[in-house]
């Protein structure tokens, strides 16, 4: 469980499953400190390789010649278990900020795709294909990123455009639905009235 809460960084589960686990060693094995000061070494050392496989952490040679000593020199389970939780929370901070920034990286691209695009009746399935993640994991990292859904991102594309090309061309309404990606004029009619307030027709005579 707490491995699995490090790789996917989260940042509240990682400390207190920490915690639970520590206090487990520390009742059960109160009388034999040198097993637990090993076993928090082994898993702190397998925290570090985790993010250094899926986080930014860099591994250097010599980065972690303290951590023998200072394990050692602590004195009190109490120390020990400051040691730990911090050692596990610093790898659970730098995945998570490599996961942020990788979502970060993603979310540009969809929306680049989607403003070159949106003409075209493209889909949910399209943009995270192009984006190289499963669907499932492309809305979720969309909507947190954006703050819509991928429909509502895409709409609001949309009518921003048609509003656009309805203050300024003489374009018909059928012209500016496919312009808008909108193959149904009445759809797009309810669409723009949802949003906006108003009919397209409405609009351009305001």
């Amino acid at each position: 469980k707490l491995f699995d809460e490090l790789e996917k960084g989260e940042v509240d589960g990682v400390p207190a499953t920490a915690r639970t686990f520590f206090r487990w060693m520390a009742e059960n094995n109160p009388d034999n400190v040198m097993s637990i000061r090993l076993k928090i070494l082994e898993f702190v050392l397998y925290a570090e390789q985790i993010a250094y496989k899926k986080g930014g952490m860099t591994y250097h040679f010599s980065s972690r010649q303290d951590y023998l000593p200072t394990i050692m020199a602590l004195d009190g389970l109490d120390a020990l278990r400051d040691w730990f939780l911090n050692k596990m929370g610093h790898a659970c901070q730098n995945i998570l900020r490599k996961r942020e920034e990788k979502a970060g990286s993603i979310i540009e691209m969809a929306e680049g795709y989607i403003k070159e695009n949106f003409h075209r009746d493209i889909s949910l399935d399209e943009v995270s294909r192009t984006v190289n993640i499963s669907p499932y994991y492309f809305s979720k990292i969309f909507k947190e990123g954006t703050g819509k859904n991928f429909i509502e991102y895409l709409t609001n594309i949309r009518i921003e455009r048609a509003k656009e090309l309805l203050s300024t061309t003489e374009y018909s309404m059928k012209e500016i639905c496919a312009l808008c990606g909108y193959a149904d004029p009445n759809y797009f009619s309810r669409s723009f009235k949802k949003n906006v307030g108003v009919t397209p027709t409405e609009y351009k005579h305001a």
